[in-house]
């Protein structure tokens, strides 16, 4: 399974046991109270769990632009370009 299908899949399975866990909340035999505050710590939870995944993700992105980046400049090379590099501040 290629890694954007594996994150599609992550993100649609968390969505999904979220509904999930908020529909039976609403139909449990409990209070008002007990419900919200349930909701609101799953939320919390599956909100530092995204956060988590956001940062997974960056930091591959962040390495698939530098594989990419040295790919090119090996290309270039191969051509006979001369690659001059500028840092950025």
């Amino acid at each position: 399974m290629s890694e954007n299908k594996v994150d599609s899949f992550v993100g649609g399975f968390l969505i999904g046991a979220f509904v999930g866990f908020v529909v039976g909340l609403l139909y449990a035999p409990q209070s008002g109270d007990e419900t919200r505050r349930m909701i609101k710590e799953k939320g919390i939870e599956i909100t530092e769990k995204a956060k988590e995944k956001g940062e997974e993700l960056k930091e591959t992105v962040a390495q698939k632009v530098e594989e990419v980046k040295e790919k090119g400049k090996e290309i270039l090379k191969k051509k006979g370009v001369e690659i001059q590099e500028e840092e950025i501040k």
